[in-house]
Parts: structure tokens; C-alpha cells; sequence
């Protein structure tokens, strides 16, 4: 992002998000200044990820207020840069919902949700949920709040389906065509995937180990040499 920020549509800010601070993490963080520790009540993995989504809104939407958009990406997520931008370019709105969908509905329900593993919000989402309450399900008090499911995209579709009835307020893009979403149990199938090609045709490819992300940018490197442009 860094590199191609000239070519870039957009002034591109990022960290690494980290619910609790290591010693190795602290020593890092010294050096290059790009970790978020998250003030959340529960560590780990897998745990109370609505939590953490909702500090980290809440920290773009005070830190960055006038942002047009913020984005949460897993640390195995591919993302192929100049071609995400301008796609994120053409479709740039304040109350912008994208990423990769479950489920076929128009409604956003937890079913029917965009993954948290690539999740993009446009700035007036991001500032409604920062302005609410965020709570546990057994202490929620009023309808509004946000309840939390225990899982970062269910939470959000949660949060978001109080404005199912205006169904034209959330500008909800599942981009499932050009993202490469794959299980835990994929084996091989990753296989059809790496191809010099890649970025012509796909954004985004989930479920990539070190060894697929050094290979997809051993293909797609030419994009850093200046000779990719935006139109």
C-alpha cells in the first residue's frame, strides 16, 4: 500500500490489530509504530470478536472522523492493492457495507452477512455504531444496542438489521465473484487459483498461508514498478 500510495485513489492509513501486548510485539512496535492494542475484556482467539470490532469502529471514527471508509482484514487475506482501490473507488459511500456474503437474501440478517474476514464500512456506518452501546446479550437493555454474538460478522449483521426496513440506507455490496473465500479443509483447491492472472480477475483470496501470499506477489509484483495506473 505503502509503495503504490502515489497511484492510489485514496490516502491509505493502516495497523496491526493485537488484543493484548507481548514482549516481542512491544520490542516490534518500537521500531515501526503500526500496532493497535485493543482495550477489550476478553483475549484470545475466537472470543467475543463483536468486541473487538466494535473498539476498533470506535477508534477509526475518533482518530480518523472524516475518513470515507475503514476496513478489518484477517491476517490470512490476500489483497490484491491497486485492483481493491479502485474497485473501492467506484463504489465509495458513506454507508458502504462489502465484502464477501453468506447467504442470498436482500435483508442483512446474521445469515445473510458479509464475512469479518474482509469487511469494508463506509464513514456514516462506522460513526451510527461507534455512537452506540455495545453489550453482552444478557445485559443489553434496549433494542438498540449492540449485542454482541460472539463472532465479528454475525455481530455486525446484527447491528446493521435495524435498518432492514429502509432497505436503500446500507449500500450492501457482496462481492463474492471476485473474492476467493476457502474453508479450513481445502487441500488442493487453492491450486486453480495461483495463476499470473490472479488480479485480472479476483480482489481478494482467503485462506492464504505465507508461501501463497509470496506467490501471488511474485506474479503480480509488475503492479509495484510504476506501471500500473488508475483510471
Amino acid at each position: 500500500m505503502l509503495r503504490l500510495q502515489n497511484v492510489l485513489p485514496f490516502i491509505i492509513t493502516y495497523t496491526f490489530l493485537l488484543d493484548k501486548p507481548s514482549s516481542e510485539s512491544i520490542k516490534e512496535n518500537y521500531l515501526h509504530q503500526d500496532i493497535l492494542y485493543l482495550n477489550v475484556s476478553y483475549h484470545g482467539q475466537a472470543v467475543k470478536f463483536g468486541e473487538k470490532m466494535y473498539v476498533w469502529w470506535r477508534y477509526i471514527h475518533k482518530v480518523y472522523p472524516h475518513a470515507l471508509m475503514g476496513a478489518r482484514i484477517d491476517d490470512d487475506v490476500f489483497v490484491c492493492v491497486p485492483q481493491m482501490f479502485a474497485r473501492l473507488d467506484s463504489l465509495k459511500s458513506g454507508a458502504l457495507y462489502y465484502g464477501w456474503r453468506h447467504g442470498r437474501r436482500k435483508k442483512i440478517t446474521r445469515e445473510n452477512r458479509i464475512d469479518d474476514m474482509f469487511l469494508v464500512l463506509g464513514k456514516d456506518l462506522i460513526s451510527l455504531i461507534s455512537k452506540k452501546t455495545y453489550c453482552s446479550d444478557s445485559k443489553c437493555k434496549n433494542k438498540d444496542d449492540l449485542i454482541e454474538t460472539g463472532h465479528g460478522g454475525t455481530s455486525m449483521a446484527e447491528w446493521l438489521s435495524v435498518y432492514n426496513d429502509n432497505i436503500n440506507f446500507v449500500h450492501f455490496v457482496a462481492d463474492n465473484d471476485r473474492i476467493v473465500q476457502l474453508g479450513d479443509n481445502y487441500n488442493d483447491s487453492y491450486n486453480k487459483y495461483l495463476k499470473p492472472n490472479f488480479c485480472d480477475n479476483k480482489l481478494v483470496f482467503h485462506k492464504s498461508t505465507c508461501e501463497i501470499m509470496h506467490q501471488l506477489h511474485a506474479y503480480n509484483d509488475h503492479l509495484d514498478n510504476g506501471r500500473y495506473q488508475l483510471h
